[in-house]
């Protein structure tokens, strides 16, 4: 619930919230212990390395950060062993299909799992529902995980009434936006709708992560 109020109090989804702490944590610990773990590295090679996404953080952490190599190069070492062996044994009748990226599974597990405990929460405190109802809604990469994990039809008024709120609102900011780049209205002071161009990215492909590598401290805002 940390991190579903962390979000509601930024102003974001509460879900993409989760899903970027879960990745800094996963990455954090798989680069502290699960690379010399031999379940962790199993994982790896069966979905034949990290996702771009999360390879991309690991590399942040041990190139930037730390100033090294040495990790990333040795769990890619025991990954393409196992690669190595995968195509050995491969033969042209087989299918070649990875499993899922272990750090994506573990965000989308954790995602999933926070949907269900946010509609617990907005169906019993009354505080936190206002904060959702007074908050942009979820992204619609979340929405639908919410959504899904809907058991009454209560829930999903919830879920409907915002969703409606904030994408009908934004419309209404993203008209007036293009209106004002018309030369007749050019004049016309900039109001909220500004930066409306942003809010529908982040509404539509989700709030971006902190900026910062996993292993500094995050500035929160």
């Amino acid at each position: 619930m940390t991190w579903l109020r962390q979000g509601l109090r930024r102003g974001m989804c509460p879900l993409c919230r989760v899903a970027h702490k879960a990745d800094r944590e996963y990455i954090w610990h798989f680069f502290d212990e699960g690379a010399d773990s031999g379940e962790a590295i199993d994982r790896v090679r069966a979905a034949f390395g990290f996702c771009s996404e999360h390879i991309e953080m690991l590399r942040r952490l041990e190139t930037e950060g730390l100033k090294s190599t040495l990790a990333i190069t040795t769990m890619f070492a025991d990954t393409f062993e196992g690669l190595v062996a995968d195509l050995d044994a491969l033969t042209p009748d087989q299918g070649f299909c990875p499993a899922l990226c272990p750090a994506c599974a573990n965000r989308e597990h954790l995602v999933g799992a926070n949907a269900e405990y946010l509609l617990d929460a907005l169906a019993t405190s009354p505080g936190l529902r206002d904060k959702f109802e007074a908050s942009p809604g979820l992204c619609f990469r979340h929405f639908p995980v919410a959504w899904g994990a809907a058991r009454k039809g209560s829930d999903r008024e919830l879920l409907l009434a915002v969703q409606r709120k904030t994408t009908r609102s934004l419309l209404r900011e993203l008209s007036e936006h293009v209106r004002k780049h018309d030369d007749k209205y050019r004049h016309e002071p900039k109001g909220s709708e500004r930066d409306s161009w942003q809010r529908a990215i982040f509404l539509t492909a989700g709030w971006p992560p902190p900026t910062e590598t996993v292993g500094e401290p995050e500035q929160l805002k």
